[in-house]
C-alpha cells in the first residue's frame, strides 16, 4: 500500500472509539438526512489495516455515524497505511490538526452563506412576498423588507428538518437574522471580513440596521488608526453627535435579573454562593 489511498471501507471493519471528539445526536441525524438526499462530500479518514484486518478512524466521526444510521455497508475513506505515522501520538496529532484547522464560518460569513443558500432555494421555489398587511410611505420600506425578511426565514426554515434546524442553527429566527446581517453591502462586508466586527453577531445587526450611508461612516471610524469607535454604538454617537447609551456592567445585568427572582429562587442563589457571601461578610467585619 501506498502511503495513502481512496477506497470504499467496510464500516464494520472501522474501530471508531475513544475519540477526542464525540459524534452528537442531533448533528449525525441532521447530517444522515443530507447524506441520504445528496451523498458524501467528503471522504472520512482512517489508518490500516491492522493485523486483524481492522481500521482506525482519524477523523469524520459524524460522516461515520450517519452512513451506519443509514444503514450504509461502505463509505468512501483516505487510507494511511500502518506505518503512516510514526507512533500513537503522531495519528492522535493528526486529529487535532484536522479539527482545530478547521475554520468554522464566523457570524458574517455564516450570513452571507445563508442567504445566497436562500437565494437558490426562492430561484426554485419563488420569491417571498409579504403576505401581512404592508406598510406605505417612507416608514414603511424599512418596515416592509423587514416583513419580508422575516417571512422568507420562516418559509426557508421550513424547508430544513427539526433535527437540521437543531443540530445547525437554522430556526427562523436565527435565518431571519442571518438574512438581515447579510443585506450589509459587499463593499462594507468586504472591508471587515477581517475585523472583529466580523465575529460580532449583536454589532453586526446594529450595522445592518443603518442605511448603506452610514454603514459605510460607521466602519470609517471603527477601523481608522487609531479607531475613533469601538461599537457600532459609539460611531453612531460620533455621527449624530450624541451620547452613547451606556452598556449594563455585568453585575448590573446580574442584579436586575436577581431581584426578579422568587424569595425561594433568591434563596437558592444565596445557598449556591455562600462561600462568597460569607467572605463578603467577613471582610466587613
Amino acid at each position: 500500500m501506498t502511503a495513502h489511498t481512496i477506497m470504499d471501507l467496510d464500516l464494520a471493519a472501522i474501530d471508531s472509539t475513544d475519540r477526542l471528539r464525540k459524534a452528537l445526536p442531533a448533528r449525525v441525524e441532521a447530517l444522515a438526512e443530507d447524506l441520504d438526499q445528496r451523498g458524501l462530500l467528503t471522504p472520512i479518514e482512517a489508518v490500516g489495516p491492522t493485523e486483524e484486518g481492522r481500521y482506525r478512524l482519524i477523523y469524520g466521526a459524524h460522516r461515520l455515524a450517519a452512513a451506519k444510521r443509514l444503514g450504509w455497508a461502505e463509505i468512501p475513506s483516505v487510507i494511511h497505511a500502518p506505518d503512516a505515522f510514526a507512533d500513537e501520538a503522531t495519528a492522535r496529532l493528526r486529529e487535532i490538526r484536522e479539527n482545530l484547522m478547521r475554520f468554522e464560518l464566523n457570524p458574517l460569513e455564516r450570513a452571507v452563506a445563508i442567504a445566497a443558500w436562500r437565494d437558490i432555494y426562492e430561484a426554485a421555489h419563488g420569491k417571498v412576498k409579504p403576505g401581512r398587511t404592508a406598510k406605505k410611505g417612507a416608514e414603511g420600506i424599512s418596515a416592509n423588507l423587514a416583513l419580508i425578511h422575516e417571512e422568507a426565514a420562516e418559509r426557508f426554515a421550513g424547508g430544513f428538518s427539526e433535527a437540521a434546524q437543531e443540530a445547525f442553527g437554522l430556526s427562523a429566527r436565527a435565518i431571519f437574522r442571518a438574512l438581515k446581517i447579510a443585506t450589509i453591502s459587499p463593499e462594507i462586508r468586504d472591508r471587515i471580513a477581517d475585523n472583529a466586527l466580523a465575529g460580532n453577531q449583536s454589532e453586526l445587526l446594529k450595522l445592518s440596521d443603518q442605511s448603506p450611508e452610514r454603514q459605510a461612516q460607521i466602519v470609517g471610524l471603527l477601523l481608522a488608526e487609531p479607531p475613533t469607535a469601538t461599537t457600532v454604538d459609539d460611531a453612531v454617537a460620533v455621527i449624530d453627535k450624541t451620547q452613547p447609551a451606556q452598556t449594563p456592567k455585568l453585575w448590573e445585568k446580574v442584579s436586575d435579573r436577581f431581584s426578579r427572582l422568587k424569595r425561594s429562587e433568591q434563596h437558592r442563589f444565596f445557598e449556591a454562593h455562600r462561600d462568597a457571601i460569607d467572605l463578603w461578610l467577613a471582610e466587613r467585619g
